[in-house]
């Protein structure tokens, strides 16, 4: 499994402007009815809510994964999120977020949900991935070099 395999060029968005951690919220949910990957604003907002109320997924390092899952959705997305400010997400390390990874998966497949979650973890460790998202002047490019660095490095 590959992150390159659920992120889209139209899913990565770069330097945006939100102020908290709803406006985040509201904008993956958002981005989502757009592209076509829920119908239901509502219900997927709803479900990240739920999510960050069990516990932040602010990991640590600038980084939010924000994820839930969705009957609406047919195959697993990534919606990666440079923001033009880091906000504060209540980050296990209290440090602010600037890079959001969002993962919505099928409902009728919980088990994707756990391997790409760990495989997102995994590339959040490394320094290129990281310095990748926060320089890059592109999405079509960032893509590029996400799938250049899954190619290149074991994870296994």
């Amino acid at each position: 499994m590959k992150i390159i395999d659920y992120l889209k060029t139209n899913n990565i968005y770069l330097s945006v402007l939100l102020e908290s951690k709803t406006d985040v919220l509201k904008y993956i949910a958002d981005v989502c009815v757009q592209n076509g990957i829920v119908e239901k604003f509502s219900t997927l907002y709803e479900g990240l809510i739920q999510r960050e109320k069990t516990m932040s997924t602010g990991v640590g390092s600038g980084i939010g994964f924000p994820h839930t899952t969705s009957p609406e959705a047919e195959d697993a997305a990534v919606i990666l999120i440079r923001l033009a400010k880091p906000i504060d997400f209540e980050s296990l390390d209290h440090l602010p977020v600037d890079i959001i990874l969002a993962l919505i998966i099928p409902e009728s497949n919980p088990a994707i949900h756990v391997r790409l979650l760990a495989r997102v973890s995994r590339l959040c460790q490394q320094h290129e991935f990281l310095a990748a998202i926060r320089q890059a002047d592109g999405s079509e490019r960032l893509l590029e070099q996400i799938k250049l660095l899954e190619e290149n490095t074991t994870f296994y």
